[in-house]
């Protein structure tokens, strides 16, 4: 689905909102250029964090309206750019 301006798995969803809600200060046990794939995304959060940043997911990418589906009002869809 598309959560925080990307369109990511629920994992990441989720991972990422304990994130950003916790403030948590990960660190990076080795380099800080861990690996994240489908397989290896549980292995360093400092660099599962970084990856969710690079991929585009943003803070203020909270939907306004819980009830699910899309409106003109909790859409996201501006943040992925004319594809």
């Amino acid at each position: 689905g598309y959560h925080y301006g990307v369109w990511s798995c629920e994992g990441c969803k989720a991972f990422f909102k304990r994130s950003i809600q916790g403030h948590n200060d990960y660190m990076c046990p080795a380099t800080n250029q861990c690996t994240i794939d489908k397989n290896r995304r549980k292995s360093c959060q400092a660099c599962r964090l970084r990856k969710c940043y690079e991929v585009g997911m943003m803070k203020g990418g909270i939907r306004k309206d819980r009830r699910g589906g899309r409106s003109s009002t909790c859409c996201w869809l501006h943040h992925l750019g004319s594809a």
